[in-house]
């Protein structure tokens, strides 16, 4: 039985791209490879001894690791506490999931037999790790990370590199196997316009099968300021020029003051 380390399994409608609002489980794996400026969970960065689970009004705390059938058992304890009805969806995120894609490949096989459907949200940052776990996802939400927002998590301010190819590939994964996908940006007012015009030109090749989520910056961490709205218009009349199905969409959970 594949274990993973967990950060927290709760129900909310914290939700991703075209699912933002929408009443799910969230399974938050730790561990992460990067370091996002606008990053607003890096209680996730690194595992620690148990997981927090939130079950309606109950919370109590999961010894780490947990192995994918217990890890089933936990999303679907939160569900019924939330009165959510079967079938549900769950979204696998973190941290970075595709750390982990043979404990992401298992869930999904517990899972998705009693009637639930599984997101994947990920950085995208590994095709490879998406090919061994993309038979039991049943959508994928991928980041396309602007340089300039990011960097390697040993190399707090240096060299931010650019892997546009490596989000891109993650997401013909996902097609591959008629897995919808949502490619989401996050707009920063430091990003430059050559990167965000670099992202459409990458992405033209998928555009007719992906749904393109701009999400204005929520500040925090590094991220002080709300998105300059010059900035945001610009970017919409861009990426609706450029031929893509276009969504500006917070980061609700946030102005409503949920998990």
């Amino acid at each position: 039985m594949v274990r993973a380390p967990l950060v927290e399994v709760f129900h909310s409608v914290q939700g991703e791209g075209r699912f933002v609002g929408v009443p799910m489980g969230f399974l938050r794996v730790a561990t992460c490879p990067i370091r996002c400026s606008y990053c607003d969970t890096p209680h996730s960065h690194r595992a620690t001894a148990s997981v927090a689970v939130r079950a309606g009004e109950r919370e109590f705390a999961e010894p780490n690791p947990v192995d994918a059938v217990r890890a089933a058992e936990l999303v679907e304890q939160c569900a019924r506490a939330a009165g959510s009805p079967a079938p549900a969806m769950v979204s696998v995120t973190g941290g970075e999931p595709l750390a982990v894609p043979e404990f992401v490949a298992e869930l999904g096989s517990v899972l998705r037999p009693r009637g639930f459907r599984l997101h994947l949200e990920t950085a995208a940052l590994d095709a490879r790790a998406l090919e061994l776990c993309i038979a039991q996802v049943d959508h994928l939400s991928a980041d396309y990370k602007l340089p300039g927002t990011w960097v390697h998590a040993g190399q707090p301010g240096g060299e931010q590199p650019d892997l546009g190819m490596e989000h891109l590939a993650c997401a013909q994964v996902a097609m591959a196997r008629g897995v919808t996908v949502d490619m989401k940006l996050v707009l920063t007012n430091g990003a430059s316009d050559r990167a965000f015009a670099t992202a459409l030109e990458r992405l033209a090749v998928v555009r007719e099968a992906i749904q393109l989520v701009l999400q204005p910056v929520t500040p925090h961490g590094a991220e002080r300021e709300p998105l300059e709205p010059s900035i945001l218009q610009r970017r919409i009349a861009e990426a609706v020029g450029a031929g893509f199905s276009v969504r500006v969409l917070p980061q609700v959970h946030k102005a409503l003051q949920l998990p």
